[in-house]
C-alpha cells in the first residue's frame, strides 16, 4: 500500500472526487485548453511559445487534454500465479497532441483526492517510456495515441561484463547493480531501488555471473530465491514483492474481474479459497 497524508485520509473520508495529471517528459510549451499552442508575435517577424515545466503533476496534462489513460500492471506474468519473475507494466494514453514530446519521453500519472474546497498532495500511479506514437486528426483536433512501458523493459538486455564484482555476487549487490545499469539512454543514470526491497532481502543468497542471461532474467532468479517477483513500483523504482508479503487484501486468488476463485467447499458447506 502507498502511504498517503493525514489530508488525504480526511478529506477521502467524506464527499469527494480524484483528480488526475499526467507529465511527459522534462518541459513543453503553454497551450490552450483546446491544446493549441499560444505563440507571441507573428510572421514574418520571430513567433515566440513560452517554455513550461510539464515535470511536475501541478503542470501536468489535466481532464481537459485527456481522452483516457489505461493502464496494466499485474503482480503475475499473463495473470497465472507465479514466482520468478520481473514483470513489466504498460500505459495505453489517447490525448491532445501536445508541442513537441521527445522519443522514449518519461510518462508519470498521479492522482489526487479533492474535495472543492480543499486538495491532497498528488501520489504516483506509475513511471513508464514511450515506445510507440500514433497521431490523427478528428473533430478539428490533433489526436495522440500513446503507448508506454515501465523501467522493467530496461532490464531486457544481457547482464552487463563486470570486473568490478567477484562472483558469486551476494543477491543485493547483484540487484543495485542491474538497477545502476537499467538506463534509457547509455550515458545517463539507472533507476532507483525501492527500500522494501532491501528490508525483505535478508537471507543472503549469492548467485553466479550469470553469463548469456539478461538483466531481467538475473532479476527473476534472485525474486525466485525470495517466492517472490520484481515489479516496478508506482514511483518508478525497482522493488522486490514476495508472495508472503502481500497485504492480506490482496493473499487470494482471484479473477482478472477480482472475483475470489472458488475451489471447493468444506463439509458444512464454506467456500475454499486458495491463499496466495
Amino acid at each position: 500500500m502507498q502511504q498517503t497524508s493525514e489530508a488525504y485520509k480526511r478529506i477521502l473520508a467524506g464527499k469527494h472526487w480524484f483528480e488526475n495529471s499526467v507529465t511527459i517528459g522534462d518541459s513543453g510549451r503553454l497551450v490552450t485548453e483546446s491544446g493549441d499552442v499560444i505563440t507571441f508575435g507573428e510572421a514574418p517577424h520571430e513567433v515566440v511559445s513560452i517554455l513550461v515545466d510539464t515535470g511536475s503533476p501541478d503542470s501536468g496534462f489535466r481532464e481537459n487534454a485527456l481522452y483516457s489513460v489505461v493502464t496494466n500492471h499485474e503482480f503475475f506474468t499473463d495473470g497465472s500465479p507465479s514466482v520468478g519473475d520481473a514483470v513489466a507494466g504498460y500505459v495505453d494514453i489517447r490525448m491532445l497532441a501536445p508541442y513537441n514530446i521527445p522519443k522514449k519521453a518519461r510518462i508519470a500519472l498521479y492522482c489526487r483526492v479533492v474535495n472543492g474546497t480543499e486538495a491532497s498532495e498528488w501520489v504516483p500511479q506509475g513511471v513508464y517510456y514511450i515506445d510507440t506514437r500514433e497521431q490523427t486528426h478528428s473533430g478539428g483536433r490533433d489526436i495522440l495515441k500513446v503507448k508506454g512501458y515501465d523501467a522493467m523493459l530496461l532490464a531486457n538486455v544481457s547482464y552487463p561484463s563486470d570486473d568490478e564484482h567477484d562472483y558469486p555476487l551476494l543477491d543485493k549487490t547483484m540487484v543495485q547493480f542491474i538497477a545502476d545499469n537499467m538506463k534509457i539512454d547509455p550515458g545517463g543514470s539507472g533507476i532507483n531501488v525501492d527500500p522494501r526491497t532491501w528490508e525483505l532481502m535478508t537471507a543472503g543468497y549469492k548467485f553466479n555471473l550469470p553469463a548469456g542471461y539478461s538483466m531481467r532474467e538475473a532479476l527473476g532468479m534472485i525474486a525466485a530465491a525470495y517466492a517472490g517477483n520484481f515489479i516496478i513500483s508506482p514511483s518508478g523504482q525497482l522493488r522486490l514483492v514476495s508472495m508472503f508479503d502481500l497485504p492480506p487484501e490482496t493473499r487470494v486468488l482471484c479473477t482478472e474481474d477480482g472475483y475470489k476463485i472458488v475451489f471447493g467447499k468444506t463439509a458444512d458447506g464454506e467456500n475454499v479459497y486458495i491463499l496466495v
